[in-house]
């Protein structure tokens, strides 16, 4: 926490401490949504109830819920009555309330619903109805739509009319099935006479995503056409709203986070719940499944061992976790490239193949230089140990030790780097999250790949 919002905590503690209500109001009133937010969390449940409800204006108080992390706003919606939730839900802007009620359970979300009038539930009631991370549910339904026969003056009349005006960028005309049939950037209402018909100074191919659509598809549709907004229609192009450039930025942050929570082996849902017992079993439900890759690596190392002679067997086994930790990095490097590049729209429309032949190149050149330095390292640090003078000379060659180690090292990689290329295409095609594929699980499966193609070799080569 910043000196500025630690100095405003202790205010807003002083003044709830000597129970000043003129002076919270004049202090929280001058401040950011934004910042009153970041130090909800640090309040006790009746203060943050009080603030929302006895000391500021019920807009403010519901741009400060939208504003929360989610696992504070969860706690602090929870703390409140369904009443109160729809006093705040009711301030809000359809896409922003659904988002609050949705992270409620569906008995309590349809209290909350009940509770509000019918012309301010209607909108969010549709947005719910949308899966949560489709373009239909991070989409607005307060569109400016005129009919295609409309004029500049029309337009005009319907912008100052709109029910958030600041926020219109765009007029969208729509024909009688309310089909979409162009756009009108605010800018041309500016330009161009009042009379003039809006059909004759459209755009009459607007930049559209279909309401079942990932959010993450959307994000990356509007980063190809750089456009500040886009059309949401339903499967018969019939408009029903937009998804605007403060959507995106929010999708941005969560699809980037959800990314990386997923390659630290954890899942998305841990950043909802502040409750340690839910992380930790959100936490264990991947790594538990990592201890059953490593067990399985274990049995991979006792199953080959009476294929090999003991000392020879003794004698590679010493260079397992370097084979193992190599492979499994290879992989995480290559899937992450991957990864990222779906996340930003540079893979969106490469195919399997333009991938393996960028990245098994460098794969290629990686695979054989890693070899070399591991066939130099062991011939360097096989005459330092003890147990190698002691060996039987006529078992174990130092040299086809260090041969087994450098081609398993240069296979594993390569195999590793292939995996890391191929599986996010894998669970991109079977709709899974291709960050899985940079996550534990997949690591503890590369190991075990890497240390049975590394035993395999050392089979063929050391004895």
């Amino acid at each position: 926490m910043t000196d500025d919002l630690k100095s405003l905590h202790e205010r807003i503690a002083d003044a709830l401490e000597s129970k000043d209500d003129s002076r919270l109001r004049s202090l929280l009133t001058d401040t950011r949504p934004a910042d009153l937010a970041e130090v909800f969390d640090l309040l006790e449940s009746e203060a943050r109830t009080h603030i929302l409800f006895d000391i500021l204006p019920p807009s403010m108080a519901a741009e400060v819920v939208i504003e929360l992390d989610e696992a504070v706003r969860g706690d602090v919606v929870e703390e409140l009555e369904p009443q109160e939730v729809a006093d705040l839900a009711s301030e809000m802007d359809p896409d922003d309330a659904a988002d609050v009620i949705g992270e409620l359970t569906v008995q309590v979300s349809e209290e909350i619903l009940e509770k509000m009038p019918d012309e301010v539930s209607a909108p969010i009631e549709e947005l719910l109805g949308y899966p949560e991370e489709s373009a239909g549910g991070i989409m607005t339904t307060e569109v400016v739509k005129a009919p295609v026969t409309a004029t500049v003056r029309d337009a005009t009349r319907l912008v100052r009319e709109a029910l958030a005006p600041d926020d219109v960028h765009e007029v969208y005309l729509v024909d009688e099935e309310d089909r979409l049939a162009g756009v009108v950037p605010l800018r041309r209402l500016v330009t161009n006479l009042k009379e003039t018909p809006l059909k004759d100074i459209c755009n009459p191919d607007p930049v559209i995503v279909y309401a079942h659509e990932d959010q993450e598809t959307v994000l990356n549709i509007i980063r190809k056409y750089d456009v500040p907004e886009a059309a949401v229609v339903d499967q018969n192009e019939r408009l029903i709203g937009i998804v605007t450039y403060d959507d995106l930025l929010d999708v941005a942050e969560e699809e980037a986070e959800e990314d990386l929570l997923r390659m630290a082996g954890t899942d998305p849902a841990e950043r909802e719940t502040s409750s340690p017992f839910r992380a930790a079993r959100i936490r264990l439900s991947w790594l538990l499944p990592c201890m059953l890759g490593m067990l399985i690596t274990a049995t991979v190392i006792m199953l080959a061992e009476p294929q090999f002679e003991v000392a020879i067997f003794g004698a590679l086994v010493p260079f397992v976790p370097m084979i193992g930790a190599m492979g499994g990095n290879t992989g995480i490097q290559t899937s992450t490239i991957v990864v990222r590049g779906f996340a930003t729209g540079e893979l969106a429309g490469t195919k399997l193949g333009r991938a393996l032949y960028r990245e098994g190149r460098i794969a290629l050149l990686m695979a054989p230089a890693c070899g070399l330095l591991a066939w130099c390292m062991v011939n360097l640090i096989l005459p330092f140990l003890r147990n190698i003078d002691q060996m039987n000379p006529d078992l174990v060659d130092p040299v086809r030790i260090a041969c087994a180690v450098g081609i398993a090292m240069c296979a594993a990689i390569f195999v590793a780097a292939l995996l890391g290329i191929a599986l996010p295409f894998i669970f991109k095609s079977l709709n899974v999250d291709p960050a899985i594929a940079s996550g534990p699980i997949v690591t503890t499966m590369n190991d075990v790949v890497s240390v049975s193609i590394y035993l395999s070799i050392g089979m063929i080569v050391a004895q």
